[in-house]
């Protein structure tokens, strides 16, 4: 099915990584390093700022307000109450340039992307490959795998079974097997090759995984690449996106004309849309 997204609010720098969480949706800013709490009336909060991009981030429980999130030309992870922030571990010994998106487990394993080359200095799709990283609930830090071209939005099944990661550089949705200590099966296997550079996911109780693809929009794809649906977002590019609103049929997408800092910082286009579709949300990084 065919569906048009509608333009929630404008003024954003370059929004990412939309969550749901206790009946709100909430998403990022990364180039301005702020959180923000996000109505469907059109009104935001701003919660969190931190002297760097702010990228991936989660919160840590249902009925938690704690987070956790990626300092990212810092390389770090860090956490956070909104009062104070506090340093989970040092990723820059294994990454060169920074760390972006992530996602966490309920009982605490936590997966980030890293980004080894200045993204905005090569082509995305002939970029080296970039480790995705692992730290455990204790702190320690190592490479979860390292088949990874460029990791991007993650997702973790409702059974917490599976985590899956889209690939902005292979154009594909790559899945793992998980095991109960947190660590990825050795092999992986592919979820879906797409028709675009794929960022941010967000997973549906049927199975659909929606993908942003670039300029191409959004779309719901099922394991082995089946589109059942697409949405139009119109003259923007899609960045990421996530399901939620009181029936998690809602679905949020942030978007921007541009990738290019220079571009963006002149002339700002970082905007939210919605849309509501057929199949509810699960699965982290969101609280359902």
């Amino acid at each position: 099915m065919d569906r048009k997204a509608e333009v929630l609010m404008r003024g954003f720098l370059f929004p990412e990584s939309p969550r749901w969480h206790r009946g709100s949706f909430y998403c990022n800013s990364i180039d301005e390093g702020t959180l923000y709490k996000i109505g469907l009336d059109g009104t935001r909060e701003e919660l969190l700022k931190i002297d760097d991009w702010l990228s991936g981030w989660y919160f840590v429980a249902p009925d938690s307000d704690d987070i956790v999130y990626t300092s990212a030309l810092k390389r770090k992870l860090m956490s956070s109450n909104w009062k104070e922030s506090t340093e989970i571990a040092d990723l820059s010994h294994l990454v060169n340039f920074s760390v972006n998106d992530m996602v966490g487990t309920k009982n605490g394993h936590k997966y980030i992307g890293g980004v080894d080359p200045d993204f905005n200095k090569v082509d995305h799709t002939k970029m080296p490959s970039s480790p995705l990283l692992q730290v455990s609930p204790s702190g320690e830090v190592s490479v979860a795998s390292d088949i990874t071209g460029f990791p991007n939005g993650m997702v973790i099944t409702p059974d917490d079974k599976k985590l899956i990661m889209a690939d902005s550089r292979d154009w594909k949705v790559y899945q793992w097997d998980l095991a109960e200590d947190g660590t990825l099966a050795s092999d992986h296997s592919v979820f879906a090759e797409v028709a675009g550079q794929v960022d941010g996911i967000s997973l549906d109780e049927g199975g659909g995984l929606w993908v942003t693809l670039g300029g191409v929009g959004v779309h719901r794809v099922l394991e082995g690449g089946q589109v059942t649906d697409r949405i139009d977002v119109g003259n923007t590019g899609a960045t990421a996106c996530m399901l939620g609103g009181p029936d998690g049929r809602t679905l949020l997408i942030t978007c921007s004309d541009s990738h290019d800092r220079k571009v963006m910082a002149e002339n700002p286009s970082g905007h939210l849309q919605v849309v509501t579709v057929d199949v509810p949300g699960v699965g982290l990084p969101s609280w359902y």
